[in-house]
């Protein structure tokens, strides 16, 4: 009886640091994302600002 209180502990425990890795995998890629936008937006402005001054 114990082993299988211990066995359905285990499993919720793993199961809960499964939804910890998979939010934290989440917000690693929504991080990621905004970057390359932010970096896109960056590079697409300093090419106006060129193409004005110039």
């Amino acid at each position: 009886m114990i082993q299988m209180h211990q066995k359905q502990q285990e499993q919720q425990e793993l199961n809960h640091k499964d939804e910890k890795d998979k939010k934290e995998k989440r917000r690693q890629e929504r991080l990621a994302q905004q970057l390359r936008q932010n970096l896109k937006r960056r590079k697409e402005q300093s090419r106006k600002r060129a193409q004005t001054e110039s």
